[in-house]
């Protein structure tokens, strides 16, 4: 499958390019800089042992791919949808980014109560929008001498784009399981926040859940 991550210059996403284009998938780091998502792409062919990443500027990652996995930082959230939007509004996408914030740590989502339904608001209601990975630690997935494992929970209203992205998830190691509708999102965003203080309490960069009683 040929994905667009776009913000794959971050930890969440370039892990998960990382990790993706090992099992074969064709990835196109996005960035607001085309030179940035050129540097990335290249560290990751290096660091993976693969040649199918790329970069690219975000809008023609965007138009290049099947699905688009949003990882931008939360401040340029809202921007980055609006400038694509008439692209995004046409392919299945992930969204894995979080709303939170410091001093104190916490959950912090927009108006429409997490980042996932922000991005369905401007996509709109056709739009076929997904969420998750929001409980895997980015420490793990950029370290490939280390075997990926962990649940991670996938939301969205599209049967069909959760079906890919529990696929994918799976693919790379982890146990993915359909958690619901998309308002379900504010739930599995403010994990994050959530494993990161306990992160920092336990001593461990990489706590995650676990889904029991299948």
């Amino acid at each position: 499958m040929k994905l667009a991550i776009l913000g794959a210059t971050g930890d969440m996403g370039y892990g998960l390019a990382l990790r993706l284009a090992q099992k074969g998938h064709e990835i196109i780091i996005g960035s607001r800089l085309e030179e940035k998502a050129i540097a990335a792409a290249e560290k990751a062919r290096e660091e993976a042992g693969v040649s199918n990443v790329f970069g690219m500027a975000n809008s023609e990652a965007a138009k290049n791919a099947e699905l688009i996995v949003i990882s931008v930082p939360t401040a340029g959230h809202r921007a980055l949808l609006e400038e694509l939007k008439a692209t995004l509004a046409e392919k299945p996408v992930l969204d894995i980014t979080i709303p939170f914030a410091f001093k104190p740590l916490r959950y912090a989502p927009p108006a429409e109560g997490s980042n996932a339904l922000e991005t369905k608001a401007i996509l709109g209601d056709n739009s076929r929008v997904a969420a998750g990975f929001h409980t895997i630690s980015a420490s793990l997935l950029t370290d490939l001498s280390h075997p990926l494992s962990g649940d991670t929970l996938i939301v969205g209203d599209d049967a069909d784009t959760i079906d890919i992205v529990v696929e994918l998830a799976k693919s790379i190691g982890l146990n993915a399981y359909n958690a619901g509708s998309l308002l379900f999102s504010g739930v599995v965003e403010s994990l994050t926040p959530m494993l990161i203080g306990m992160n920092k309490r336990y001593g461990s960069n990489h706590l995650g859940i676990t889904v029991t009683g299948f």
